[in-house]
């Protein structure tokens, strides 16, 4: 009777979902072409979940097997499950792949975060990944692991790879409030000139900075009038509502939040 057992665990971090109790990232694992091949071969199995994957082993086929490997490399593209990551991830260009490799020396546990980033077609000029997955707009990353003949054993590794969250300018549209009160959100916040959306005029409050998104905050905006509370916890930003703006001549990214 086969022996199974977990020899490598992955996990996908991400800055904007660690803050809550759920920290890892929406992020699928699915072996290339080759890969998918190797596992096979050597008898491994994928476990996986939302930012989780486990490779599991035939622990005797797997022992014959990589007594006569020098090295075992395995390549997986990273697959967003949800719409809206790359808005919420620090990358340089919008549609931009991390490339992320993982080698086993000397430590059975490492950890790499995301900072070396191409640009997709750069990925199909050289060959490295197929045309149909860099036009998957969930395409995030490429993870490439290096298990060198002294790693691969039946000792347990793990691998955390790390995702930042961007900071972006907040911009909330205040609605339904009349024009002469005096409102503010914090001193975070400064006011600006009214807009009209949708044929409703609605006050605009920019904060002075970029914040770091999250999908959580320990504290939460208010909007005041005066020194009375008339919203105790404005909405947060949504994914989907981050776009380019132009700031003091500048493209920035905004979040548009909108209170009724």
């Amino acid at each position: 009777m086969a022996d199974y057992q977990s020899i490598l665990a992955i996990s996908v971090l991400h800055e904007y979902y660690n803050a809550s109790s759920d920290g890892l990232a929406p992020i699928e694992l699915t072996p290339d072409h080759k890969t998918a091949y190797l596992l096979r071969q050597y008898g491994i199995l994928l476990k996986s979940t939302r930012g989780f994957t486990q490779l599991i082993v035939d622990t005797e086929r797997f022992t014959t097997l990589a007594e006569l490997t020098a090295e075992l490399t395995l390549r997986f593209y990273l697959l967003s499950t949800v719409p809206g990551i790359r808005n919420i991830t620090k990358m340089p260009d919008m549609f931009d792949i991390a490339v992320l490799n993982a080698e086993f020396n000397d430590a059975a546990d490492l950890n790499i975060t995301a900072e070396h980033w191409v640009d997709a077609h750069q990925l199909v000029a050289t060959g490295t990944d197929s045309g149909a997955l860099i036009h998957n707009k969930n395409f995030i990353g490429v993870l490439t692991i290096s298990l060198p003949q002294s790693h691969c054993t039946l000792e347990k590794k793990s691998l955390a790879v790390q995702f930042n969250a961007t900071s972006v300018f907040w911009k909330y549209y205040i609605f339904s409030v009349g024009s002469k009160k005096n409102l503010n959100i914090s001193n975070a916040f400064t006011e600006q000139e009214p807009e009209q959306v949708a044929n409703k005029t609605a006050r605009i409050f920019l904060s002075n900075n970029p914040i770091p998104l999250r999908k959580t905050y320990a504290e939460h905006f208010s909007l005041l009038d005066v020194n009375n509370m008339m919203i105790k916890s404005l909405p947060l930003p949504v994914p989907d509502n981050i776009s380019t703006s132009m700031i003091e001549g500048q493209k920035k990214f905004v979040a548009h939040i909108y209170v009724n």
